[in-house]
């Protein structure tokens, strides 16, 4: 669907300068599909970073676990927090990351990534991984 509508806009972009060949105007609207699909990936990965970084801030210290699921792309992902604690005063916890993430064409394929590791609060507010 992400290329269809990038391939749409990237015709519509270039129909008017490349009026003069239909290869150059195909090249265009190919262009377009994969930014389009480029863009819909980018975007499940941002929803993944979102909410992983609100779980980690809301996580209440012991063992929690959020899901989430994309209804465009059928993307999906899951953030665990296992445990938090504080060293020297600063909030870090141990989590577990998984995102799955259907590529479309052209970037065929399904990405799925699996991370654990230890994410610490820096006292402006933001995460860092160990």
């Amino acid at each position: 669907m992400s290329s269809v509508i990038g391939a749409g806009a990237g015709y519509g972009m270039c129909r008017a300068a490349l009026e003069t060949g239909i290869a150059l105007t195909a090249a265009c609207t190919v262009v377009g599909a994969w930014a389009g699909a480029s863009l819909f990936y980018n975007d499940d990965m941002n929803i993944h970073k979102a909410v992983f970084v609100d779980t980690l801030n809301t996580s209440p210290g012991k063992r929690s676990h959020v899901t989430w699921g994309s209804h465009t792309s059928g993307n999906w992902g899951s953030i665990t927090v296992n445990r938090a604690y504080l060293v020297k005063g600063v909030k870090c916890s141990e989590y577990e990351s998984v995102v799955s993430i259907t590529r479309q064409w052209p970037l065929y394929g399904i990405q799925r990534e699996n991370e654990f590791g230890v994410a610490c609060q820096m006292p402006d507010g933001r995460w860092i991984i160990q």
